[in-house]
């Protein structure tokens, strides 16, 4: 099986020609747009500063849900189109998206009961159109051994990622090739200018992975960066009528129980809000935070004290595999300048087209809305481009995935060096946290308790590295350095 084309060759491509649209920004809205204008056969430039969904989307719980919790401020709008969005992704991806039944624990005492958290399961269920599997009552169940006390639950369907987020990402971006589609992640665009005599962008772009600076001619930019947007629309005067408040979200993951299997949700707050304990291969994730915190230990604190308020075993900071931190974007208007908590402001998708200058802005969105999100661009992005293609099928890469074994998993992991050619894996962390699940699944970021996985690291970085030893010890040691300090600290501080 040949691979794909080279970093190189597509730095070369990237100078070589004008594109009818780049993209800036490698997570699930700018992947799926990437996808959906490749295949109706523009020619197409998707650019990262980092690695592909590095941000965001690789910090979610890998749901498909509907929007339930947007009942609680009656934006039954939001409601029903997230629940439209996932039931599409669940008809049209079913490879990838999985139907699944959550549960609802309730509590003696718990500010809302289990009534009227029926009655509201209910109304989820209607306005999906009765497309999942209605909510249900069950006085026992099989996770109650592992709950500090319980008066029941109640079970419903959403739907979940059969992968990781991150490669739900890559699945969007690795099968458009050379020479019309052109994909760099580590490639930062730093400025340029709109030649108006030539309706052409000259954008400014760093390789950071080498010394090189090119420029990158596009009809159309699009504006696709998550939590980066307004940063980048101020680099290039981009006005705009939105723009983003953000949420940190945070996640803490354990050694899952075998017999817990469908994920839990548990009122916690007096907001209303819910803690979930996610299932996910060896491990379960528990969170996520709603509030705006300040730091990410008080964060991992506020976490492990729900959790052991909800849970019967005790769980302390030493038994946390890892930890999962990601910003979510809010779109709100540009005057928008209120103190309010984050779950009242919908998660919906803005797009915004600069009245002078073929750009347009994304704004929001989650990952159950990339389709929805992906079809309003490229519709609002006809303008500026040439006449509409006929749309054809995404190509699939050919071939299985060749893996290797991994100490910790019972799983092989997809090879490294395979990565490399195939998945635009350039570093350690890239192999680690998001071509596999190793430094999610396993200790410290993979290096395990006392670095007990060092050697398999190194091994890992020399095939990324074409056995160029030091090239290898200087990606180890950026690794250890990345655990040290977003983790180990992180920790001895909490």
């Amino acid at each position: 099986m040949s691979a794909v084309a080279s970093r190189t060759e597509r730095l070369t491509a990237a100078r070589d020609r004008i594109f009818d649209a780049v993209i800036i920004g490698g997570g699930v809205n700018g992947a799926c747009l990437y996808d959906r204008l490749c295949r109706e056969g523009y020619r197409v430039a998707l650019l990262d500063r980092g690695d592909f969904a590095c941000g965001t989307s690789q910090a979610s719980a890998m749901m498909v849900w509907g929007g339930l919790l947007y009942l609680r401020c009656f934006d039954l709008g939001s409601v029903y189109r997230f629940s439209r969005a996932r039931d599409s992704m669940i008809r049209e991806m079913g490879d990838l998206i999985s139907p699944r039944v959550f549960r609802y624990c309730t509590a003696p005492g718990a500010v809302l009961g289990k009534y009227v958290v029926l009655g509201g399961l209910y109304a989820y269920w209607l306005i999906g159109h009765f497309n999942r599997r209605h909510p249900a009552l069950e006085a026992h169940y099989p996770e109650e051994r592992l709950l500090a006390q319980s008066a029941g639950s109640l079970t419903y369907e959403e739907a979940v990622l059969k992968m990781s987020d991150s490669r739900f990402v890559l699945h969007w971006i690795a099968p458009h090739t050379l020479p019309r589609a052109v994909a760099l992640n580590y490639c930062a665009v730093d400025g340029g200018d709109f030649a108006q005599s030539e309706g052409v962008w000259r954008l400014r772009a760093q390789d950071r992975l080498g010394t090189s600076q090119i420029e990158i001619c596009s009809r159309l930019v699009v504006n696709c960066a998550g939590v980066w947007t307004d940063q980048v629309n101020a680099a290039f005067a981009i006005q705009s009528p939105y723009k983003h408040a953000l949420s940190k979200g945070v996640y803490i993951s354990f050694p899952r129980p075998s017999d817990h299997e469908i994920p839990l949700i548990f009122e916690s707050g007096a907001h209303g809000d819910v803690m979930t304990s996610v299932p996910w291969g060896p491990v379960a994730m528990w969170g996520p935070t709603e509030t705006a915190i300040d730091d990410a230990d008080q964060g991992f604190v506020f976490l492990l004290d729900q959790r052991n308020r909800c849970l019967k075993a005790e769980s302390r900071k030493e038994d946390i595999l890892a930890l999962r931190c990601g910003v979510r974007p809010l779109a709100v208007k540009t005057d928008y300048d209120k103190d309010v908590y984050p779950l009242e402001l919908s998660r919906r998708f803005r797009i915004a087209t600069d009245p002078w200058r073929p750009w347009i802005s994304t704004y929001g969105g989650k990952l159950t809305g990339c389709t929805m999100l992906a079809a309003k661009v490229a519709v609002a992005a006809r303008p500026f481009l040439p006449s509409p293609p006929t749309v054809v099928p995404r190509p699939r890469l050919p071939g299985a995935v060749p893996r290797t074994r991994f100490p910790g998993l019972e799983k092989p992991v997809p090879d490294p060096a395979w990565c490399k050619a195939r998945e635009f894996c350039c570093t350690l962390e890239d192999y680690l946290r998001r071509r596999t699940n190793i430094a999610q699944w396993l200790p410290r970021g993979g290096l395990g308790r006392h670095d007990e996985n060092l050697p398999h690291l190194r091994a890992v970085c020399l095939a990324l590295a074409d056995g160029d030893g030091k090239a290898a010890e200087a990606d180890l040691a950026r690794y250890r350095a990345q655990v040290a300090e977003r983790f180990d600290a992180v920790l001895d501080a909490a």
